[in-house]
């Protein structure tokens, strides 16, 4: 019961905190976008027709870092970023040139006909501000000879517009805005996967809530991906309007005025709603974490998904807060990483 109390009392307070220092940052006025006059695909209500065309693979292109990686040393890993355009376009700049970084390992030889160069992409929640998850997971995976690839997605940590706050435009936008926004990221998750496969990467998939989100849509997609492993996913984006937490708040005041009528909201956001749609990858390799006290995300949509696709499921007494942002959860599915790919030691 204290448990449950803490972590909901973490959520709650959390949640105000980015609803108003960020969603709302110096009272932005919402976005408003006609794109579905011009793309077609964004109101068709079917997942491949909206996630199309299939991207080509991105065009990587390395360079010093963007910002310092961290304090932590990497003995098994060189730290690279890279850029590339996006294959959408919005009225945004900055967004468009996506951005990531690239722990190399080299634990491995990276020569021709070596062991296979096992990597896993990965992508952070709607509101990211550095790179601790990923730094851990780094830490973990690449003395093992695994590459940890972060993608920053759309109006995120180094994509944000000056005069915004991470993610706040993520939400801050009427529904063909948000729809934009949901196609853009998945879309260019898809062409960094390309790319990385173009190089012989073995792609194996960790988001954590709405990167989590997206991981999945992208195993809805992408072909020959190895596994997904998502942390506290919102797997329905349209019931959450209604089920979600205090941050929710941010993405129903572009949406609410917008389409008034439910059944067409519904049909408008049935491609960003994974239960809909079948995995391209087997079932066993799916691995979604829920969060039993979570105020964020739906925990019993989880659950559900797990069970319709018979994926592997497991639960933590933490909030949605801890899950995606503390040391706990990340650590197990570090330990999964290397077990799927049978890389411990023996």
């Amino acid at each position: 019961m204290i448990r449950k109390l803490w972590s909901t009392c973490i959520d709650e307070l959390f949640g105000f905190y980015l609803l108003h220092r960020f969603f709302y940052y110096q009272k932005q006025p919402l976005v408003v976008s006609n794109a579905g006059e011009s793309v077609p695909e964004l109101h068709s209500g079917d997942l491949t027709t909206f996630f199309s065309p299939v991207p080509t693979a991105a065009q990587l292109e390395y360079q010093p870092r963007l910002r310092p990686a961290s304090k932590l040393t990497f003995d098994a890993a060189e730290v690279e970023d890279f850029q590339f355009l996006s294959s959408i376009q919005t009225t945004f700049p900055e967004n468009d040139l996506v951005k990531g970084r690239h722990w190399k390992s080299t634990a491995v030889s990276r020569e021709s006909g070596a062991s296979p160069r096992y990597t896993v992409v990965a992508v952070d929640g709607i509101v990211q501000m550095g790179i601790r998850s990923f730094n851990r997971l780094a830490q973990r995976l690449t003395p093992c000879g695994v590459d940890v690839v972060m993608l920053d997605s759309p109006f995120n940590y180094r994509r944000t517009p000056a005069g915004y706050r991470p993610g706040q435009l993520i939400a801050g936008g009427n529904l063909d805005h948000q729809l934009t926004v949901a196609r853009q990221g998945v879309l260019d998750l898809w062409s960094l996967i390309l790319a990385l496969q173009n190089q012989g990467h073995q792609i194996g998939l960790v988001g954590i809530s709405h990167g989590a989100w997206m991981s999945l849509t992208a195993a809805l997609l992408i072909d020959q991906l190895e596994f997904v492993m998502a942390i506290t996913p919102p797997v329905d984006l349209f019931h959450i309007l209604e089920e979600g937490g205090t941050v929710v708040n941010a993405i129903r005041r572009g949406v609410g005025d917008d389409v008034t009528e439910p059944e067409r909201l519904e049909q408008l956001t049935r491609p960003l709603v994974v239960p809909n749609w079948q995995p391209r990858l087997d079932a066993s390799a799916i691995h979604l974490h829920v969060a039993d006290f979570d105020r964020f995300v739906p925990s019993f949509r989880i659950q559900a998904l797990a069970e319709q696709w018979q994926a592997k499921s497991s639960h933590h007494r933490l909030g949605h807060i801890e899950a995606t942002t503390g040391p706990k959860v990340v650590a197990q599915v570090a330990e999964d990483v290397l077990d799927f790919w049978n890389l411990k030691p023996q």
